[in-house]
């Protein structure tokens, strides 16, 4: 009784999450053919029963057909996603319109017997799924423990990181499948798993049930040998949360964001090229707890005056910044909370700005120094409320977070706020990447991705959240600090060889340097003659790896701190731009 009704919970689940506040119907064609034994005859009648029961919800549409004939161009047209339940065989022409319409932009779930199509017979398929298989697979059929390898990916919601599952013939695949980097495992058999089978046995832990080939909008799923699996909670909301990752739509181009930071004690004027938001740091809250005070205004004011050049673009005020405090104070009290709230109005009227963006760092937090108290992050809640509700309709509200995920409440300010901006810079320092995209030796506490998984698992939505690179690098005690934004570490070569540099001290460590890549992590570094990790940064290939990941995870787009960090010819800021908008065409 008890996982009944968990099973109709998901289920009611998964199919308000299909509307994404659409009228039109999301429609669903399942295939099947006639099984070949009653487990397979068994898996297909409870997939048609269990995708049945979300038919009406929420302009939701499952169709089921056992007639190979439907996959025509013209019935294709009609679906958002075509499931397959099993091995349908097709004819050739029907294998060409398939082939046409993932080709075009479909989407595909596919179960267990549904890849068995011989590479021969069928070669572009065998490339769509990634490789050829089965090379090997287990016999009889046995339960078995499953791993979420990606737990940032949005089949992976809220599973566990290990969950038993029914039995199933497990398949090892190929080598060229196995490092085919257009794969993306998701789930795979967990190590304790093996050995699996009795009459042949499988000892190899290379061994993915549950994956995607980034190439398309796609997930195949190796299970499907009994029907025993729709009885299993985490295999099912696995299944339904892949379901509404391909029915969800992308975040459309025109949503994207490249967010610079411009400051107020700089002395460049923004190129606005190859931007769409310029976030103007700093104002902060004034000595009476009860307003905005502005750095610079005039500089303000000019960096405004940029969206005559460009009239897309929009200008946000930044109010926060380390060691800005008072917010702990203004928050406590609601009257100077609102009183805050609407001269973020005001200041946002009187210098036609496009939003506000708050850079509290952190609630709860004393940080450098500042104020704070148990009830900030309460209070920050109550704060973008206020400003949410003193702002016009349009106008945006962002912030800018830790990348350790903490001292905000996500869940209960996601209806307030328009995106986040994660400050994944800063997370180390020499001999650690303070910006690695993936965990490598040389990570120390957190990495991109880890940073982007812990705001998922708090509750904010993954196609409103902002990746943040630095363009400036952190150094060790060996090397000046003042050679640490990336324009200054480009020539570096050229600058040890000037005399007006000669003054600088560890100026052999900077002859010395040499430029080093961590293929893990995605991110260039420089040693010294010692082999001593003395700067970590970000540069164009690292920013073309955080692109592909922007991409591959559906975030909203890339912030930077700051503008004047980068080289003459703009190359990060270009890197980042074309990263988020045409990465097949600039960048990756």
């Amino acid at each position: 009784m008890k996982t009944r009704k968990l099973f109709l919970l998901i289920c009611t689940l998964a199919s308000f999450a299909f509307s994404y506040a659409q009228s039109d119907p999301v429609r669903v064609l399942a295939f099947s053919n006639a099984p070949e034994d009653a487990a397979q005859n068994a898996f297909v009648q409870r997939a048609v029963s269990f995708f049945s029961e979300m038919n009406g919800k929420n302009h939701f549409v499952f169709e089921h057909t056992s007639d190979p004939t439907q996959m025509n161009a013209k019935r294709l047209a009609q679906v958002q996603v075509v499931m397959m339940l099993n091995h349908i065989p097709l004819n050739k022409r029907q294998k060409q319109v398939f082939e046409q319409y993932m080709e075009n932009g479909g989407r595909w779930l596919g179960f267990h017997k549904a890849a068995f199509y011989d590479s021969n017979e069928w070669p572009w398929f065998t490339q769509f799924i990634g490789g050829e298989l089965p090379m090997e697979y287990s016999w009889p059929p046995l339960p078995a423990k499953l791993q979420v390898d990606d737990p940032l990916h949005p089949v992976c919601t809220s599973l566990p990181q290990s969950f038993s599952v029914p039995s199933n013939a497990w398949y090892r695949m190929s080598y060229d499948f196995c490092h085919n980097p257009q794969v993306a495992v998701l789930a795979s058999l967990a190590r304790e798993s093996f050995p699996v089978g009795i009459s042949k046995v499988i000892e190899s832990d290379d061994v993915p049930v549950v994956w995607s080939n980034t190439k398309y909008r796609m997930v195949f799923n190796n299970m499907g040998n009994t029907g025993t699996e729709f009885d299993n909670p985490a295999w099912v909301l696995m299944t339904t949360n892949a379901l509404t990752w391909l029915l969800k739509p992308a975040v459309p181009v025109e949503e994207r964001v490249a967010v610079a930071y411009v400051i107020s004690w700089g002395m460049a004027i923004p190129d606005p090229t190859h931007i769409t938001h310029i976030n103007y740091a700093f104002g902060h809250v004034n000595e009476t707890f009860d307003g905005v005070l502005i750095d610079n205004h005039d500089r303000l004011r000019e960096v405004v005056a940029l969206k005559e050049q460009k009239p897309s673009l929009k200008v946000l005020l930044s109010i926060g910044g380390w060691g800005s405090g008072r917010f702990s104070e203004m928050v406590s009290d609601p009257a100077l909370r609102l009183s805050f709230a609407k001269d973020c109005r005001r200041v946002a009227d009187e210098f036609d700005l496009d939003g506000i963006d708050i850079d509290w760092e952190y609630p709860t937090n004393p940080g450098p120094g500042i104020s704070h108290a148990p009830e900030d992050t309460r209070n920050f809640t109550l704060l973008m409320r206020d400003i949410r509700n003193n702002l016009p309709e349009g106008m945006l509200l962002t912030l800018a977070t830790a990348a350790n995920g903490k001292f905000i409440d996500f869940k209960s300010i996601e209806k307030y706020v328009d995106f986040v901006n994660i400050m994944t810079y800063d997370m180390a320092s020499p001999p650690y990447h303070h910006s690695g995209l993936y965990r490598s030796s040389m990570t120390s506490d957190f990495s991109c991705y880890e940073a982007v998984l812990a705001h998922v698992k708090g509750g904010f939505p993954i196609d409103r959240l902002v990746l943040g690179i630095p363009f400036y690098g952190r150094s060790s005690k060996e090397f000046p600090r003042i050679m640490s934004s990336y324009g200054t570490l480009e020539k570096l070569e050229e600058i040890a060889e000037m005399k007006e540099f000669e003054h600088l001290e560890n100026i052999d460590q900077i002859k010395g340097a040499q430029k080093c890549w961590d293929d893990v992590a995605k991110a260039p570094y420089l040693k010294n003659s010692e082999g001593k990790v003395i700067c970590v940064y970000d540069n164009p290939l690292s920013i073309k790896y955080k692109s592909i990941f922007i991409h591959k995870y559906g975030m909203k787009g890339a912030m930077y701190w700051e503008y004047e960090g980068d080289d003459p010819q703009g190359s990060l800021r270009k890197a980042v731009y074309y990263g988020v908008f045409s990465p097949e065409e600039k960048n990756l």
